[in-house]
């Protein structure tokens, strides 16, 4: 469906998935450092003091690294109306307006207060999206924004 000359909707089987993928890479920098973090304290009475300190130290270190390093890519991403999942999935959130990716200050709106808002209701603002028109979820309408599909 095309709304005023632009590309198609982002359907919502893409955006579910757009979402999915954006939590899996946190997740996998996550899980190493908690599975070793979880036997280095189970093995806490065996090993020095001074080597499980550095272990866990290390470890600290290399998650903030991580979810830091991604954080960065994903807030530069937002300059183009993207997320990493998205931008696998082939989605991209447009200006209901002018029809030009979000900038980042919207994209920046939409993500962290309108989905905020979308989920505090039992998650009813996403469910949204299969009964709109435009399928906008209430993060999309409160950022005055649309989520196409670009290819």
């Amino acid at each position: 469906m095309e709304l005023n000359g632009q590309p198609p909707l982002g359907s919502p089987l893409k955006r579910l998935a757009a979402i999915l993928l954006d939590g899996l890479v946190p997740a996998i920098i996550m899980i190493p450092v908690a599975a070793a973090s979880s036997v280095a304290s189970a093995s806490l009475p065996s090993m020095p003091s001074d080597l499980m300190l550095t272990v866990l130290i290390f470890l600290g270190i290399l998650t903030y690294a991580g979810l830091f390093s991604y954080s960065a890519v994903v807030l530069g991403m937002w300059a183009y109306g993207l997320t990493p999942g998205k931008w696998m999935m082939g989605l991209q959130v447009i200006k209901i307006d002018t029809g030009a990716p979000v900038g980042f200050w919207r994209m920046a709106l939409r993500q962290i207060v309108g989905q905020w808002v979308s989920a505090i209701v039992c998650y009813l603002g996403f469910l949204w999206i299969l009964f709109d028109r435009n399928k906008q979820g209430w993060h999309d309408k409160i950022a005055k924004t649309l989520v196409i599909a670009t290819k």
